[in-house]
């Protein structure tokens, strides 16, 4: 049995996380895998946790981004429309209104559309 880690104030146990590419289309699609493979899930409150608020700085984009995959990463996946709506909330500012308009009706939406704020 592996030992209990500590990630962002969290305990895991048995938890194998990779974000290396994969031949699937999220990024995340390996870590969720070993997720499932082992039973390993927190809560979407908990999840929720490792989402900072995003208020549209382009140096905070990437991070925003790295956290938001990593809790989706460790939710069950019928959990992603009910942590995206919580996404939604974490961001405020000229971000918010700006997506507000638009059409997003996922993360992976979503992050194509953050990542085109910094290039």
């Amino acid at each position: 049995m592996h030992e209990p880690r500590l990630l962002n104030g969290f305990v895991f146990t048995q938890l194998t996380m990779s974000f290396e590419p994969t031949s699937s289309s999220s990024p995340n699609a390996e870590a969720r895998r070993q997720s499932t493979m082992n039973g390993d899930f927190i809560s979407v409150g908990e999840a929720l946790k490792l989402v900072p608020c995003f208020k549209g700085d382009k140096q905070e984009v990437l991070a925003f981004i790295g956290n938001v995959d990593t809790a989706f990463a460790v939710i069950k996946p019928v959990q992603e429309d009910v942590l995206y709506k919580f996404v939604l909330t974490q961001i405020s500012g000229e971000p918010r209104t700006t997506v507000s308009h638009r059409n997003l009706h996922n993360w992976a939406e979503l992050q194509d559309f953050l990542e085109k704020l910094v290039h």
